[in-house]
């Protein structure tokens, strides 16, 4: 984790509201003191509850996802509900931002060998996308263009500095280095918010040309 600066003020970029929600449902235990983002987020927030239609919603967006997935071979329908499985497992403010996503067209896009990301759909400047990254795949080391924020949602993860867990967010600025590998045991998802592209060596950056990531 880097030193502590200015970060974006959350209540102005979509992106750091949706990370701020999502982190106040899954926190079971406050962050670490030391967390310049977790501390901005979650000091004196109250737990947020799920919304009283919640369930409704969600359900809906399944039965629209299974209307497309019906159209697909059995195998692809098998992995299909796999994957609703597990978007289902995610905290209410980001499992709705990924299925209007779904729902409107996007798609998850390669990033690597057992890492895929999907872009969500809530404006603001940067990038804001969910993460899923097989257990034991990692992103290649890199340096950052901008401001990254990674807010663990599933899984755990280990970047070389220190090990992160669902509800605690790394944070990537210029000239730090670092290498997320996903834990073995459970696929982690992670919440990515980030201000600039990463800064890969040779050959991933060729590769990521290549794969248009």
């Amino acid at each position: 984790m880097t030193a502590s600066t200015a970060m974006p003020d959350p209540a102005n970029h979509p992106g750091l509201r949706l990370m701020e929600a999502t982190a106040a449902v899954l926190r079971g235990a406050p962050l670490q003191a030391d967390d310049p983002v977790g501390g901005a987020f979650l000091d004196d927030e109250a737990p947020l509850a799920m919304a009283p239609d919640a369930a409704d919603r969600a359900l809906a967006r399944i039965e629209a996802l299974e209307t497309i997935d019906s159209r697909a071979s059995e195998a692809a329908a098998v992995r299909a509900g796999r994957g609703l499985g597990e978007l289902l497992m995610l905290p209410d403010p980001l499992r709705e931002a990924t299925f209007e996503a779904l729902a409107d067209g996007r798609r998850w896009k390669f990033l690597g060998f057992g890492i895929r990301g999907l872009k969500l759909q809530v404006g603001g400047e940067g990038d804001t996308q969910l993460l899923r990254i097989e257990p034991g795949a990692n992103v290649a080391e890199h340096d950052h263009e901008g401001e990254e924020y990674t807010l663990v949602v599933t899984g755990a993860f280990n970047d070389g500095h220190a090990r992160y867990e669902p509800g605690e967010i790394n944070i990537g600025r210029p000239g730090f280095t670092h290498e997320p590998r996903a834990e073995m045991g459970e696929v982690c998802f992670a919440l990515a918010v980030s201000f600039g592209e990463p800064r890969f060596g040779f050959p991933i950056n060729v590769l990521q040309k290549l794969t248009g990531g």
